[in-house]
């Protein structure tokens, strides 16, 4: 019985591919949570909101390439707090909620879902099949949900949306995979998993008991080239083709879950 699909979230079901680039949408946020606790928080030193932006990058990236060592995933509020301090501030003086309030998350211009995701997910959720979102996000949650409502995907999702930072893992580690399975109540042999990433996505799925679909990633995606030690149990380049297998894997699935 097929009971849930969970998937990946960026390149999986939304697209960066004609995004704003990185460094221009963080770099407004990043010298806005710069201009705010220089001028209302405490006097910066160091240098300016480009030094600050600069040194943000840097460290985001250096929790990136030990993250995906260890599998702990990093934070950005972490990060900017610990960066505030290095500035100058005293770190019992600065309120992180009006920082992350003055970071203000908001959807990059140009970040859109896939047109076939908002084809074929109302079409599973008009069988009664849960959906999930399980993201190696270094922002919680309650911040990328921002994106989703904006690309008119929230609503799809209304009980299973799992951020690593929130959870404490990275995929692959299963524990990630198992968070979103408890929170749906289904079982690894009742979900599949869609994702572009062979090593986070596919390998992760698979250990933790699921099939996993590998959505072959666009020309600008980050997904992976093939890998000869990861087998995908199905390959799509539309989400579209993810019903057909689901009718091969579990027939009966599009009329209430009976073989």
């Amino acid at each position: 019985m097929l009971k849930a699909v969970l998937f990946d979230l960026d390149q999986t079901l939304i697209t960066w591919d004609n995004a704003e680039p990185w460094e221009t949408y963080q770099g407004r946020r990043l010298r806005r949570v710069y201009d705010y606790v220089h001028t209302h928080l405490h006097p910066l030193t160091g240098g300016d909101g480009d030094t600050f932006f600069a040194e943000f990058a840097r460290r985001l990236g250096q929790a990136w390439t030990e993250g995906n060592q260890t599998l702990r995933p990093p934070s950005v509020a972490a990060i900017l707090a610990d960066l505030i301090e290095a500035f100058g501030a005293p770190a019992d003086g600065v309120d992180m909620d009006a920082v992350m309030h003055a970071y203000d998350w908001q959807p990059a211009p140009g970040e859109a879902a896939f047109p076939d995701v908002l084809e074929v997910l109302p079409e599973l959720h008009a069988h009664g099949v849960e959906l999930g979102i399980v993201t190696n996000a270094s922002l919680a949650m309650r911040y990328r949900d921002r994106e989703l409502h904006a690309v008119g995907l929230l609503d799809l999702f209304p009980r299973c949306r799992v951020a690593a930072v929130d959870v404490g893992y990275l995929k692959p580690h299963r524990g990630i995979f198992e968070r979103a399975l408890d929170v749906l109540g289904v079982g690894p042999d009742e979900t599949v998993f869609v994702g572009d990433n062979l090593e986070a996505d596919i390998r992760g799925a698979q250990n933790a008991g699921m099939k996993a679909v590998w959505r072959i990633p666009t020309s600008n995606g980050n997904g992976d080239k093939p890998v000869p030690a990861i087998t995908p149990d199905g390959a799509i380049a539309t989400l579209h083709e993810l019903l057909p297998l689901l009718d091969g894997w579990y027939p009966g699935w599009r009329n209430g879950h009976t073989p």
